[in-house]
């Protein structure tokens, strides 16, 4: 970060906003849905400045540091495979009392997605580096690049990755040979189709919601459809092509 500021500890807190509907004449509440408000991160440093310029100096480089109201990305040695992007909120950095140059100070950091994400994405990943807490404790090595019909792709996450009702980042990078090709996630029956022949050399990329072919926009020639990733293992089968290479892409999402 910066010298003489040394990063403590940190920990997060989740926030679960459930919502309830109230009906005339009748106890309690119905309850309708939960989701995630904005998680909060609470990191603790220490300043050691060597006298009392040096302090005034380093507490004027830490405000510049958050000052321009971009999001920050943070990771700590402890969840050193997953990543945060937050603001911070207002916090202090007391002067000196009595002489004393060092103290501690304490930022709370806002990550407005409500998320935190794995440092790369499942296609870059090395599944054999991992960190603890992002659920890859499995006797199967997931493969995220897949050339069968019926395979299985597994999300790590602690919650299903879902583009249309989340707008969640989940790309499928596609290569195939055949005049149509369909993707069917039978574990929630999510569904995608391209119904038209491309060469075996094109790129066909579902980001989301939307398609293009080799960088142009192409929605029009498939079902509007989309594939979303339940937690755990996902039964995926892949027909029309008579050859395809589907590259599964997206950061994993965590809670804390």
């Amino acid at each position: 970060m910066l010298p003489n500021v040394i990063y403590l500890s940190g920990y997060s807190t989740p926030s679960f906003n459930n919502k309830y509907q109230d009906t005339a004449n009748r106890d309690g509440s119905i309850f309708t849905t939960t989701n995630l408000d904005k998680l909060l991160f609470n990191a603790n440093f220490v300043l050691l400045p060597n006298d009392l310029y040096d302090q005034s100096l380093l507490r004027h480089e830490i405000f510049q540091l958050f000052g321009d109201r971009e999001l920050v990305r943070i990771r700590t040695d402890i969840d050193f495979q997953k990543v945060m992007y937050a603001r911070p909120a207002s916090f202090e950095i007391k002067g000196l009392e009595d002489g004393q140059i060092d103290g501690p100070f304490s930022i709370q950091f806002e990550i407005p997605s409500g998320y935190k994400y794995s440092l790369v994405r499942s296609d870059e990943i090395d599944v054999d580096h991992t960190s603890f807490g992002m659920n890859f404790k499995l006797s199967e090595k997931p493969v995220y690049q897949q050339t069968a019909n019926h395979f299985k792709i597994y999300n790590p996450s602690d919650i299903a990755i879902d583009p249309y009702y989340q707008r969640h980042d989940l790309m499928l990078l596609i290569q195939f040979s055949g005049n149509s090709y369909q993707i069917t996630n039978n574990t929630n029956g999510t569904n995608y189709q391209y119904n038209r022949a491309i060469q075996s050399s094109d790129n066909l990329v579902l980001n989301g919601l939307s398609t293009t072919l080799n960088g142009n926009p192409a929605s029009q020639n498939t079902n509007f459809g989309y594939i979303k990733l339940e937690k755990g293992w996902n039964d995926i089968t892949v027909s029309g092509a008579t050859s395809h290479t589907t590259t599964f892409s997206f950061p994993f999402i965590y809670i804390d």
